[in-house]
């Protein structure tokens, strides 16, 4: 049927049925009820929408009332990506501890059933989960702790477990971000990605935790362990001449790959198709033309109202058909009937107390699975006094755009412990991601005056000049070499403090802005304690590497509420089940 003979109900249900909306606050707002009424495939819940459990299945309820065949879909991978308990932290730990785990993938499958039971008991159909990219690239700024691990296998094989656990508590699940994002420098939040490098590599690398879920083998064979597959903004030159999110080729390879279900894009609203395309209304039709079939669109309905237009306007003109957007809403009424159908069999209840006790079953997993894999290597740790006051710093230098903030957990969780803490900067507040307007002035000692103490170099002298304890104004550049500080000029040089320093990192990756910090800071301080929440993996290279040996590190695998708990824990002193040697801590406390 050409558009022509397409009626307008039948047009207007058909570009609804590949829309995933989100949308602001905990109630249905009017244009929303409006859209599910007229087949709206689903939206995306922020954390915006779920300031806790039973606000959250309150929420559920009341869409599917609406439209019971509505998808509701949401970001929650634990660690570090937490949409349910984005306000203090993930009850769970990432797919970085879940990965690192001593005891194997069976307990990605226990996370992911203990995950999938909160999910279902809130009302959720689809988790935009798991990661399944292998993390290439240590300096990867977007992807890092939230990939199960480094190395094909261990990502497949936890992957899968993981996906198999939510499924089981009667949960979608999607695959992400197809065909890989481990490999990137650039976040798609705020660019284009570019991963120039041969199919046969990708093949052998990127590829295969896609794969594998997707025709598992042994008792499992034939039977895709994911419902969807989203894929991702970046560009890999050797698949086509744009971002897999809009390159018909990456669409047939994943089509080859075995996947029948719904293909969803990434959010059209980030960075890197922006810069493509011009508008998300452009964005929406060419994903469609490429084979999505869901596009994931951000907070503001006039994301909606864009990509709705657009897509309308293709179909009058002839670019879309009708039949072809059909053809997408079939795909995803078939997840949806395999969603409800599975969760009729788990047998799963939804409601306020149901998602309360899940949530607190998920906490006492994540607990455990925390003092697991949190532990600490390197130098001789101190441990933190009852009475201490120690001072905080947070030298990361880029913001989490996929967390939706510079998590604070860690800082959180210490001063709690230690009420008398500094922490610095102070209630950052980044590109809006957190309350606040900017970085709140804090206490310094430049002649009694409140100084702006950001990560950057003036603000990092200041530091310096008030941590070092044995009145050192010597820091090293990035080749290691001592050379004398340049403090900004009124700045008080003799005023120190003889607390800790808790220093927070995610990348020192050798020559990058955070490492030189690092340096800086070890050079007067040589009893720093560092909480390290990036990739587990390279510790011994990014720390070890550092005059003397380096630090002592807490290795806290991400900046979730569990991990920043667990990482508390090791700087008290309490050894975790991992620390063993490289635990080297002494007993006395650390004044």
């Amino acid at each position: 049927m050409t558009a022509e003979h397409a009626g307008p109900a039948r047009t207007e249900r058909a570009v609804n049925g590949v829309l995933l909306p989100g949308f602001e606050g905990t109630l249905v707002p009017g244009w929303l009820a409006d859209a599910a009424r007229a087949g709206l495939a689903g939206v995306v819940y922020f954390a915006r929408n779920t300031p806790d459990v039973a606000t959250t299945a309150t929420l559920s309820a009341a869409l599917h009332t609406i439209s019971p065949d509505l998808v509701i879909a949401v970001d929650e991978e634990g660690g570090d990506v937490s949409r349910l308990e984005a306000v203090h932290g993930s009850s769970l730990p990432g797919a970085a501890a879940l990965g690192a785990y001593p005891g194997g993938c069976s307990v990605s499958l226990d996370a992911g059933r203990a995950l999938g039971r909160l999910l279902a008991a809130t009302g959720i159909d689809l988790l935009l989960g798991p990661v399944l990219d292998v993390v290439s690239e240590p300096d990867n700024p977007v992807i890092g702790v939230r990939a199960f691990g480094t190395t094909p296998d261990d990502v497949a094989r936890h992957g899968i477990a993981f996906a198999r656990g939510v499924r089981s508590a009667g949960v979608g699940v999607c695959g992400k971000h197809f065909p890989g994002h481990g490999a990137t420098t650039v976040d798609s939040h705020i660019g284009l990605p570019v991963v120039d490098e041969p199919l046969d590599l990708l093949r052998t690398r990127d590829l295969v935790p896609f794969a594998r879920a997707l025709r598992p083998e042994g008792r499992d064979a034939g039977r895709s362990a994911l419902d969807a597959v989203m894929t991702a903004h970046v560009l890999f030159p050797a698949l086509g001449p744009a971002p897999a999110s809009v390159e018909p080729a990456a669409t047939r390879l994943l089509r080859e790959l075995g996947h029948d279900g719904p293909i969803i894009t990434d959010a059209l609203d980030m960075g890197a198709l922006r810069q493509l395309t011009g508008s998300v209304g452009e964005a929406a039709v060419r994903a469609v033309e490429a084979g999505a079939d869901l596009l994931c669109l951000g907070l503001d309905p006039a994301l909606y109202t864009e990509s709705y237009d657009a897509l309308s306007q293709a179909v009058a003109t002839g670019r879309l058909t009708v039949e072809r957007l059909e053809e997408s809403r079939a795909r995803t009424q078939a997840l949806v009937t395999a969603v409800r159908e599975r969760r009729a069999a788990a047998g799963p209840a939804t409601g306020v107390d149901v998602a309360t006790e899940a949530l607190a079953d998920l906490s006492e997993l994540g607990a455990r699975i925390a003092d697991a894999v949190v532990h600490v290597r390197g130098g001789r740790l101190v441990p933190l006094a009852s009475t201490a006051e120690p001072d905080v710093v947070d030298l990361r230098t880029r913001l989490d755009h996929a967390a939706g903030r510079k998590a604070r957990h860690v800082q959180a969780a210490i001063t709690a412990t230690w009420p008398g803490a500094r922490v610095f900067p102070g209630d950052v507040a980044e590109d809006g991601a957190e309350d606040g307007a900017g970085e709140r002035a804090v206490d310094s000692a430049v002649d009694g005056e409140p100084v702006e103490l950001g990560l950057d170099q003036h603000g990092l002298a200041v530091l310096i000049t008030r941590f070092s304890r044995y009145r050192v104004t010597a820091d090293l550049d990035k080749a290691g070499t001592e050379r004398g500080a340049e403090f900004p000029e009124g700045t008080v040089h003799h005023a120190s403090r003889s607390e800790p320093l808790v220093v927070i990192t995610r990348e020192p990756v050798p020559g990058s802005a955070e490492r030189a910090r690092l340096e800086q800071l070890w050079a007067v301080r040589p009893d720093l304690v560092v909480v390290h929440t990036g990739l587990p993996g390279p510790v011994a290279d990014w720390f070890g590497t550092l005059s003397g040996g380096g630090p002592a590190v807490v290795v806290a695998c991400g900046t979730g509420r569990a991990n920043a708990r667990a990482a508390v824990e090791r700087l008290r002193g309490q050894t975790g089940r991992q620390d063993g040697e490289d635990q080297h801590s002494s007993g006395d406390e650390r004044r």
